[in-house]
């Protein structure tokens, strides 16, 4: 089994914002990950997700017209369980703003490399997923 693939999504022009997941709403995105909006009307977007089309309902995403630099902060919800690491359950993770690659961490960073795309970026403690 080898690394995932790394994530291009959002490397062409034509992206006119970029949406994650709302908190508390369907998770229709995965939460914490930015993705590049290509049309958006007053009802839906379309979004791209590994260079797919994904059209979704407005109320379900947050928006931004820039690309994210930052790592975005996620607490998991639902069923708690132990991770490949060994017994200790890890409650939050972090989203790479390049790849959306998955990390989970301890303490509270400033700064993380992603073990994925090997950046190096800020963690976002403003807002937490």
């Amino acid at each position: 089994m080898g690394t995932p693939p790394i994530r291009h999504s959002g490397d062409h022009e034509g992206i006119i914002g970029w949406a994650t997941g709302a908190p508390g709403k369907a998770d229709v995105l995965r939460r914490g990950a930015w993705y590049p909006v290509v049309e958006r009307t007053a009802i839906e977007a379309v979004v791209e997700v590994d260079q797919t089309r994904l059209r979704v309902r407005r109320d379900e995403v947050l928006f931004r017209s820039d690309r994210p630099t930052a790592w975005t902060v996620v607490n998991r919800t639902g069923v708690m369980r132990p991770t490949l690491s060994g017994p200790k359950v890890v409650t939050t993770y972090a989203v790479c703003p390049d790849c959306t690659g998955r990390q989970e961490f301890e303490g509270h960073p400033e700064t993380l490399m992603c073990v994925r795309c090997r950046r190096a970026a800020k963690v976002d403690w403003g807002t937490i997923y």
